[in-house]
């Protein structure tokens, strides 16, 4: 899973590009997609200081928190499914395939759709939105039953959305934003149904739960004191609603600061420039005890490369996101990241398929079971895959079978 936020770089004729940063685009992959549509909200460079609540009470109910999410929060497994109706067409848009969070829950989209007979069209979008459009019209004109965007929000795609519904496509997505996301714009839902994180809403899910969880291990294991070199970006809806609930907690923190912010765009992933910002931003804030990255990919792609040149790298703790595989290493190996919240990408792809099948029938869509869990040198990491597969026990196995579940209800045993 190389990322579900970091898939959304706008391709370019490759030769026009320096060999780094060919190296660099290679790798980028996808938690995240391009939306050049989508730039509301500001991400200011300055610092901001929390200042609403006691330190004590705040550091202990972070601490519960990160232990309570150490333990993962994965739910129960669905118990039923309309059995699937064989020969449905059904076409996934994804966002980049050259990228792990991208193209592992294509793969397991495509691999549970043919496990019921479905016909299976898995289309390369390459972060670019023309093509978002090409293959959502690609669809329609093959009389696809049903179209699964992978982690492609509604506004990059708009026209062959309303295009697609016309058609009578039924239009599910996961890792995405609706075209009524305050931060898109606040227009009319495109979606007929998407992934949801058990009661709550993906945006909702993003500030509240998932960001939280990483200001909460921050503000834990600085016991309250962190002073926060925070990296934002205002070129992707899902970054926008990562830094916001990071900061929504932080402010909760009276010790804790955002002594420095960085913005960075997608373009900065193509260039190189972002582990230049990265190391300037540590040379320019020694005080710093905290590095926020809003997901993995930015780590990669050069934020943990400019903590360990600096030096600091066993003095400055780096929260990281998805559990993609080379995040896994960086933290196993301690190379630059701390920290990973755990999000399955390839459930994702399998619960893609249990919801369309849903959605196909009419029927309402269900709480997946999918969580996150809190994972770092002091527990284990995964130990059957070199990426998070869902939530894991004291030895690294996993502790539920997805896969054999959905099998099980699709079949109606």
């Amino acid at each position: 899973m190389r990322s579900i936020f970091e898939a959304a770089v706008e391709a370019s004729p490759e030769s026009s590009r320096p060999p780094r940063a060919r190296r660099r685009v290679a790798s980028l992959a996808g938690l995240a997609v391009l939306l050049l549509a989508a730039a509301c909200g500001n991400s200011s460079s300055g610092s901001s200081t929390g200042d609403t609540g006691s330190s004590s009470t705040v550091v202990a109910q972070a601490k519960a928190a990160v232990a309570k999410n150490r333990q993962g929060t994965d739910g129960a497994l669905p118990t039923s499914a309309p059995k699937p109706k064989p020969g449905m067409n059904v076409w996934v848009i994804s966002c980049l395939q050259a990228g792990e969070g991208c193209s592992t829950p294509a793969a397991g989209a495509k691999e549970a759709g043919e496990d019921i007979g479905w016909k299976m069209t898995v289309f390369d979008g390459k972060g670019r939105p023309d093509l978002y459009a090409t293959g959502i019209r690609s669809a329609i004109a093959d009389k696809a039953d049903g179209i699964i965007l992978d982690v492609i929000d509604c506004v990059a795609a708009k026209s062959a959305l309303e295009e697609a519904h016309q058609a009578g496509v039924k239009i599910y997505a996961f890792y995405a934003f609706d075209c009524d996301d305050p931060l898109a714009g606040g227009g009319k839902p495109l979606f007929d149904a998407q992934l949801n994180f058990g009661s709550q809403p993906w945006a909702q899910y993003v500030e509240d739960v998932h960001a939280r969880s990483a200001a909460d291990y921050v503000i834990a294991k600085t016991n309250g004191q962190a002073k926060i070199i925070e990296f934002t970006e205002k070129d992707i809806l899902v970054a926008q609603h990562l830094n916001k609930g990071f900061e929504k907690r932080i402010r909760d923190c009276s010790g804790c600061t955002i002594v420095k912010k960085v913005p960075f765009t997608l373009d900065d992933f193509v260039t190189g420039k972002l582990e230049g910002k990265a190391e300037a931003a540590l040379t320019q804030n020694p005080q710093a005890n905290v590095v926020y990255s809003p997901y993995d990919a930015a780590l990669t792609l050069g934020i943990s490369q400019a903590v360990v040149a600096s030096g600091r790298n066993d003095d400055v703790l780096v929260t990281g996101n998805e559990g993609l595989s080379p995040n896994v290493g960086s933290v196993r190996d301690n190379k630059g990241q701390d920290l990973i919240l755990g999000l399955s990408a390839r459930w994702v792809g399998w619960a893609a398929v249990d919801g369309m099948n849903r959605l196909l029938q009419g029927q309402p869509q269900v709480d997946e079971g999918i969580g996150h869990q809190t994972l770092d040198r002091e527990g284990p990491l995964p130990k059957s895959t070199t990426y998070y597969d869902g939530n894991i026990d004291a030895d690294g196995n996993a502790k539920q079978d997805y896969e054999a579940n959905f099998n099980k209800i699709w079949s109606g045993s």
